[in-house]
């Protein structure tokens, strides 16, 4: 197996081509900067991200929101999260309430 291979059967790579096939937004960490926002581009050595950041007080009104692509480095990633799972406020509810923590009197 190649260096490319390890690469890209990695879990950091796999995840992300997930998020990048479903259109799954991700949050994930570099040494200096973190990104939240939807992979548009995968390849074996970098990610491309699609983030919109919100307009400045100095931009004009007619622009609230900007989009901004980052391409970052998948070697310097040394952290991301996803989502999982979606819950309904009355699924979250059931599972509160059948908590083990939960103290009835």
């Amino acid at each position: 197996m190649g260096k490319n291979d390890i690469k890209e059967s990695s879990l950091l790579h796999q995840r992300l081509k997930t998020a990048l096939h479903d259109g799954i937004k991700v949050w994930f960490e570099t040494c200096d900067k973190s990104y939240f926002g939807v992979p548009i581009g995968l390849d074996r050595d970098f990610v491309e991200v699609l983030i919109l950041v919100p307009g400045s007080e100095e931009d004009s009104t007619e622009y609230i929101f900007q989009r901004v692509t980052w391409v970052v480095r998948l070697s310097s990633i040394s952290a991301i999260a996803y989502p999982s799972e979606y819950w309904s406020t009355d699924r979250l509810d059931s599972l509160l309430n059948k908590s083990p923590l939960s103290t009835d009197s």
